[in-house]
This record gives structure tokens, sequence and C-alpha cells, in this order.
């Protein structure tokens, strides 16, 4: 691991605060949100800037955990946070990603800058506290056979940085997954690793009900064979009447598995055990009532086959997700688990159903089939903590999904009338667990803060209790609702309902894509009306009625109405460049007001210059778009920043009218001639990834190894040496080669750069910029290294397999043949400087850039031309070959002609060239005819 120097060595303390101390449920946001205007932001920038929200330094990085594209373009991209190669527990951050780039960054990082990250006591030690603590009977691990059926092995501990954000302090800390068998638990603890102190226990159990027993019968597993035939058989559920339901064929009996959804779904008889792989069997795939409906409750087994199914295909059919981890995975039920045992839980890998206690039933209804697996849901997606307003809204994303499966389980979709049990959370059970209608008929709150509003440290913060906010959230969405709530300061509200199909898109998006793991309900409502304003628009009907519904339960204001309001959308039509100063960027702006709109003012600059205005006209709906183009000419090569302002009269919402792009302006350079840089004519397009200054300059390098020799050059650094994390590009001009042969790209470089860790790399593209390809690969005349990150460890974080990287300060010649270009007539070539987040040397040197090559014009074969002897001492000879010149130009390095020679008279043909009274230098010969033109570099000693 490389070593990085930091300027300043502080006291490091196993705590960190990370904020003031608030134990308060207020309605305020955990997470943050950067909106980004730029166009072409990348993921890296984008989290760059968002990191700087938390004053975060080069000591963080981020892993992608999953990346989603929705059903309008969007790309939604979640990444987990990491301090010095260490997981920052709950660290998320999201980037959101339209044509134009990154626009939308949201998440939740913590600063660990001054934690000690060396443990002080041993990971075996953490374990120990951590058994000490849950103090349970019996562990799954002991159980060889049930772990085995779990895929579950005995936590060794992670060392994580783990984030109290209860009293806002940050620990290094020991994470293990513990799941104990008597009592059924099974949870993740965090035991600090200085103090060993029990820091906090996250539930991957989330059971339905309260548990009334935990005797644990052992029985014996029975082993099956390969399931090969599959079937569709009917099930008189216990719960939902007759259902067809796929089996498959074992032997001459028919068994609850189902091969036809993902990876499987497979339902087991526990036999009021443990967990065993026993099948439920049926002769003849008829399973009738008077089978199964029996003192054993067998019939429960049928609604969980059914349910895991209807589950599946409600994830599946309304929202393309190939079971609960998107991959997939086996849905897996375990029915008559334990005797007497009053629960229902999903266990992190399986569903598990106790037969119920008392007047208590079996517990597998599909709602609470459907909510459990909503559990699994939540960690593959928002991952939210299970605890206070977080584990609340858990456990009411759950309900949610448990009222939606059995409304679509039933009724086929959901859009039909919803019955009034379908917001009853398992009604079918006897006695309701929750209302999402009337969550107050079960002494659960139905608004924030509001009556039964639990604000205590039990059932980890209220987790089942304060979900009723969530649960009337999505009621009122989905139905409407009009009132006045009970909030502290009550609100009357009125919100027209949207139905189950919308309400429940916007939900899961907010979860999937929006989320963190510590969002509180104010980030719930700024997710859903995010949600809701990608697939509508912000004055839409479905946003009205998100935010009103958080109203109306006492989370944030009211929809504000804004009768006239304009949103610049995008700027499109902008190639990252282009090969000629005519662009024509194409502007879509939409009417996120109430009122039609029929003129739009537009102002945009180029490089902050003076305003040019357009006026578009016409009549512009609500939530409809149009587009207006800009046609811009006369800039000179080069990166220029395009500000553009779209307004209307009375605009509303002026925080939504501005947008900036890049425009990388370019021209055609000849095959041939030498680009020393010399004039301000000389000068390519530079810039930094997402910005547009540069850290290559053009100019004359005058101290030590690096000096340029009284040549100007671009380097990235004229007095002293590079800075860290930047990656620049140089770009060539563009270059036809569809009649050149042999061509071959040169240029002079020296360099000096922190060996493998920063690098120097030619791309090229053949699309105007759309598309890079790294040129060439390691040779004895081009790079000098072919590592990558794969294949060097931790020290090459930025190769591309092929660079140059350590220090040559000698000037050399860099060539590479572009056979495989011949043929296209736009290529564009650029030089990459890329360095990373520490240690800094003096860069690199870049100087007489040029492609050459034969063109195919016999008139004017360029290969035949040379220059000799080179050095001189001032006499050149000029070899034509068949060149008839025009003109011949000798000029210096600041571009001045020093010799001009028009009319040519070969001998034998050749001519001459005298500079006998030049000053020793480099210069530079023009040999002219027709359009055509070849320049030779000379030495003058």
């Amino acid at each position: 691991m490389k070593t990085k120097l930091l300027s300043l060595l502080m006291l490091l303390t196993s705590i960190v605060f990370f904020g003031q101390k608030d134990n308060s449920q207020e309605a305020k946001p955990h997470q943050k949100t950067l909106k980004i205007n730029t166009i072409n932001t990348n993921q890296e920038a984008a989290i760059k800037l968002f990191s700087k929200e938390y004053n975060l330094n080069e000591n963080y990085s981020y892993t992608k955990l999953y990346s989603n594209s929705d059903e309008r373009g969007l790309k939604h991209e979640k990444f987990q946070q990491f301090y010095k190669n260490i997981k920052v527990e709950f660290g998320t951050v999201i980037t959101h990603i339209n044509n134009e780039g990154v626009y939308f960054v949201n998440g939740e990082l913590y600063n660990a800058n001054q934690l000690n990250i060396t443990p002080t006591i041993s990971s075996q030690q953490g374990f120990s506290n951590a058994l000490q603590n849950i103090n349970a009977t019996k562990y799954m691990w002991e159980d060889a056979e049930q772990a085995n059926l779990m895929e579950y092995k005995k936590p060794e501990g992670e060392l994580v940085i783990f984030p109290n954000v209860v009293n806002n302090e940050i620990h290094l800390a020991y994470k293990y997954d513990i799941y104990s068998i008597i009592p059924v638990t099974r949870q993740e603890v965090y035991v600090d690793a200085h103090t060993g102190e029990i820091l906090f226990s996250n539930s991957i159990i989330k059971h339905a009900n309260t548990i009334n027993a935990t005797k644990k019968l052992n029985k014996p597993f029975s082993k099956k064979n390969k399931v090969t035939n599959l079937a569709q058989g009917t099930a008189a559920t216990r719960y939902s009447g007759s259902r067809e339901i796929e089996t498959t064929l074992l032997g001459s009996n028919y068994v609850l598995q189902d091969a036809t959804r993902g990876n499987g779904i497979k339902t087991y008889n526990c036999q009021k055990g443990g967990y065993q792989d026993v099948d439920f069997m049926d002769n003849d795939n008829n399973w009738t009532a008077a089978e199964y409906n029996n003192a054993n409750k067998d019939n429960g087994a049928l609604d969980a086959h059914w349910g895991a199914e209807k589950t599946y295909d409600f994830w599946n059919n309304v929202y393309n997700r190939n079971s609960y981890d998107n991959n997939g995975a086996i849905i897996k039920s375990y029915v008559h688990y334990d005797v007497n045992f009053n629960n229902a839980f999903w266990n992190g890998v399986a569903m598990t159903y106790g037969d119920g206690s008392g007047s208590g039933d079996i517990l597998t209804s599909i709602d609470v089939c459907g909510h459990e697996i909503g559990h699994a849901i939540c960690t593959y997606t928002a991952g939210l903590v299970y605890q206070n307003q977080s584990g609340a809204m858990n456990e009411g994303f759950s309900d949610i999904w448990g009222a939606c499966i059995e409304h679509y389980g039933r009724t086929g979709g959901l859009t039909a009338t919803i019955p009034n049990a379908v917001w009853l959370i398992g009604e079918d059970l006897g006695n309701a667990f929750r209302s999402m209608s009337n969550p107050n008929s079960k002494n659960d709150p139905d608004t924030y803060l509001g009556t039964f509003w639990y604000s205590g440290t039990a059932d980890n913060g209220g987790v089942h209790t304060n979900s009723g906010v969530l649960n009337h959230w999505f009621y009122i969405l989905t139905v409407g609702e009009s009132g006045t709530n009970n909030a502290p300061t009550p609100d009357t509200y009125n919100v027209a309902g949207i139905g189950m199909n919308k309400a429940s898109e916007i939900a899961y998006i907010a979860e999937r894509d929006y989320l963190t793991p510590n969002a509180t309900y104010a980030d719930a409502r700024v997710a859903t009306i995010e949600a809701a304003s990608s697939i509508y628009c912000a004055n839409s009907p479905e946003v009205i009625a998100v935010t009103n519904a958080w109203y109306a339960v006492n989370v944030g204001e009211q929809y504000a109405t804004v009768s006239d309001d304009v949103a610049l959308q995008t700027i499109t039509n902008v190639s990252t460049i282009s090969c000629g100063d005519g662009l024509s960027p194409i502007l879509s702006l939409k009417n996120q007001g109430l009122n039609n709109i029929t003129s739009i003012s537009i102002s945009y600059t180029i490089d902050g210059g003076t305003a040019i205005n357009q006026t578009w006209n016409g009549n512009l709906a609500p939530c409809n778009e149009t587009t207006l183009a800009l046609s811009i000419s006369g800039l000179s090569r080069g990166s220029h920043v395009l500000d553009v302002t779209s307004t209307i009269v009375n605009d509303g919402r002026p925080e939504n009218n501005t947008k900036s792009v890049l425009l990388l302006v370019n021209d055609t350079g000849l095959v041939g001639t030498v680009n020393p840089f010399t004039n301000p004519s000389d000068a390519l397009i530079t810039y930094n990834q997402n910005e547009s200054t540069s850290i290559w300059v053009r100019g004359v390098r005058t101290f030590g190894p690096m000096s340029s020799a009284g040549n100007t050059v671009y380097t990235t650094n004229l007095t002293g040496n590079y800075v860290n994390q930047k990656k620049s590009y140089i770009v060539s001009q563009c270059y036809n080669l569809t009649n050149v042969s042999n061509p071959q790209i040169s240029f002079a470089m020296k360099f000096d750069l922190e060996q493998d860790w920063d690098i120097v790399y030619v791309q090229y593209t053949t699309d105007m910029g759309q598309n890079w390809s790294v040129l060439g690969q390691m040779d004895t005349n081009w790079y000098n290294s072919d590592r990558t990150p794969q294949t060097s460890g931790d020290d090459c974080n930025n190769c591309v397999g092929a660079q140059w990287t350590g220090t040559d300060t000698t000037l050399k010649t860099y060539s590479y043949p572009l056979t495989s270009l011949v043929g296209e007539p736009n290529v564009i070539f650029r030089i990459v400087f890329h360095s990373d987040e520490a240690v800094v040397q003096q860069g690199v040197n870049i100087d007489d850039f040029v492609i050459n090559g034969v063109l195919a014009n016999e008139n004017f074969e360029l290969n035949d031309v040379s220059v000799y002897p080179n050095p001189s001492n001032g006499i050149y000879n000029i070899s034509l070959g068949k060149v008839n010149p025009d003109l011949i130009e000798v000029y210096d390095l600041t571009g001045k002609i020093i010799l001009s020679k028009k009319e040519i008279i070969p001998s034998n043909f050749e001519t001459i060239i005298d500079l006998s009274s030049a000053s020793q230098g480099v210069y530079f010969v023009k040999i002219v005819e027709d359009d055509q033109q070849v320049v030779k570099r000379i030495i003058k000693q």
C-alpha cells in the first residue's frame, strides 16, 4: 500500500463526532442532495463534488453496488463508501444519470478523518462481547445441517467504520452476523474495536408478530433427489380459495417446487421442528381441502407456495425485477416451524412460517408473505436500518408490498377496485396486525408526531408502530382522502388519489433508487417527489398528490402551486469535439407550471461574453416539452463554455432555468505538418475532465531537467510540479486519413511521473469524441508499461494497460503506426495525463506533434521530400522528388518567417536554402505545392 504524506498528524481517538447531538425525531432529512447543472458531468466528478459537502479528502473511495436503468432512460447507480479501504457502514452515494451525464446526486456519507483505524481489541474478543450481549441458548452454527440449509457460517467479524446516527459518533467496529436458534433472532451486531462496547444490533429477522414460543424440536433431515418434471396443479388454499400452482413430479408424487420462476420457488415442511427440506407431497396434483384442511393446517403450505409465486410474479411482471435480489434468487418457504410458533419472518435466506398459538392461525396469508419478502427487497435496495424512522419505513414499505401483492394475487393486477381488506395486514389470520387506512384503530400513528406516535426505545424505536405514517401516506396517495390530521398543530388536507399502480411505482423507485440506510421520513418525502417528477413532471397531478399526501401525515408543506414555470431540461446535439466551428445545440424546454406558455426568452453567452438573445414563440401546454436550436459559429479552436438561461414572464421557479455545457471546437490538421506550439494559432484544445480549465499550459519551461531549452511546449506546469487528482487532455486537430498510406503519429516528449501511480497515454476517436480507445501497446518505441489495476495489485489504480510512467527526462521522439485507421475521415487524438491522490513530480513536456504519412496523390508524394544535411551549419539541400513547389518558407520557434522562396527552379530535383546568418536553434521548413504542404523540422548548429 502506497504511503500518503499528511501535512498535519493529529491525536486520533476511537470516537469521532460528526454533528451536533440530536436525539429528537423532527421531520428533517438525514440525506444530502446535489443538483448538477453542468452538462457531461461523469460519476467520478459528481461524487467528488458531493463528498465536498462532508469535507472528505483523498482517503475515501467508492465501490459500485448496483446499477438500474429505468424505462425512461434514466440510470441510477449506488456506491458504497470506504475510508482507507475500510467499509463505512451505511455510507452510500447514489448518482442519477440522463443522456447529458449526472444530473442529481444524493446519499449519506461520513467523515472519519480523525478516527484511529487500528483496533485495540481482537475480533475474537469482540465476538465474545457480542455473544454475552445476546446470551442465547443455542446458535445456528451449532446445528450444522440447519446452518447448511440456511447458507450460514459462524461469523469471523468484519472490521468496519460504524456511524452511530443516534448520538452522532463514528466508531471503528467489528460487525458480526449472529443467528441464534433459541431464541430465534438474527442480527448484525456492532462492537467497538477499541472499547468492546456493544454499539448497535441491526435485526435481519423482522418478525411479523410477537414470538410466543421458542421450543425447539430436532427432526431428522430428509434428503431429496433432483427434481425434473414440471406440472401445474390446483390447490385449495387456506386463505385464498382454489388457486393454480406450479409443482414438480418427483417419482410418483408431486411436490411444492416450481422451476418456472427465477431459479425456483420451493416450499418445505419443518414438521414442527427446525429447518428441514422435507417435501409436501400429493399423488394427483389436486391438492384438495379434504386432504390438506386438517388439524395440522397443511393447507397453509399451499398459501405459502402460491403466495411466493404471486410475490415473484408481482415483482417480475410489474417491475421487471427477477426475484428479491433481481438475480433470480430461489424463494424458499419453511412451513410448520416449531411448536406453538406464532410468527413468520424472513431470515435473510428464506421465509419461515409458524402455525400460530392459541387463537392465532398459521401465518401463511399472502399479505404476510408479500410483507416478509418485502424485507428482502429492502435489503437489496435501500437497506433501511432497523431502528427509529428508517426502521419504521422498512416495516412500512413491507406493508405496502404486502397490500400490493395481496391485491395483485387475488385480482390479477393493480387497477381493479381495491377491497377494504387489502388495507389490513394479516386480516386472514383472524385479527389484523395493522391497518393502513386507519392506523389509529390499531394504536398506530397515522400522522407524524400525532396520536400514538412512539418516541421511546422499545421495538427498535417503535418500528412496528411508527410505520403507520408511511402506511397512511400510501393509502392516501392511492385512494385519496380529505380531513384534518392530528399533528401537534393540525393541518387540513385534500388529496386526490392516483391509484395503486402509480402509487406503488413511485414508492418502489424511491426505495430502489433514492433512499439510503438511515433515511428519515423527510428523506422519503424528497425521494418520492423526485421519483414522481422523473416519471411525470414537477407540476403533474401525481407530484401534487405525492406532496400533499405527505402534508396530510405532517411531513413537509403542501404542494406550492406555481402558475408559470419553464424549466431548461437538457442541452443536446453537442458533440464532445466538433471538427469545425458550426454548432447547433438543441435546448429542451418544459412547461412545469399550470398555465400555457406562449413565449420563452433565451439568453446565452460564450465564455462569459456578450449575451445573445433568442425568443421561442408558440403554445406550450403544462407538462409538455418543446425544443429550440441555437446556431453558434465563429468560435476559435479550443474549449468554450456555453451558459444558457431560459425564462418567462412571472417565472415561479428561476432555479431550474440555467445550464452550462463545455464546447470543444476543432478544425482540420494537415498530414505532414508539424505543430511546434509556438504561436497562439498553434494552440490545441486542452481541458481537465469535467472542467473547462486545464493543467496543460503552453509556454517555455525554464527549470531543472524538465526545461524545454527555449522551445515552446505543452507541459503540466511551467514552474513546478503537477497537481494531484487530475485527468487532463491535449486534443489534436481532426485528420482525414482516407487517402493516406503508412500514417503514423509522432511527437517529442520528456516526463517525470510518480512510478505507476501517475501516467500519460494516447487515445483516439473516429466519432467526434463519443468513444475513445487507447492507441497502441507497450513497445520499445512507444509505451513503457502495460500494467493494470488487476495485474499490479494496489499501486497502479489509474493504469489503462498501456501507458508511460516513471521518469525519462531525455527529450525523445515517440512514434506509432496508424495503419488500422487508414480510411477514416475524421480521426482525433488526445494525450491523457492522469495523477492520483498524492505525491507529485515535475510532469510531462510535449512538443512537435505531427501526423505523418504519404498522400495518395502521384503529383505530390510527400514522402519523397527530404532535407539534408540535418543538423547543418546553414546550407540545406532539399530533395524534391516529383514535387514542383510553389513556395518554400522557413520560420523560427516564434512563428516568424525568416526565409521565403517563391520562384523555385530545381536542379536535378533539388534546391538549396541558406540559413548561414540565422542563429543556432530549431527551425521549420514548409514546402507548398497547390493546396498541399509538408513541414520538416531542421536544426541549425
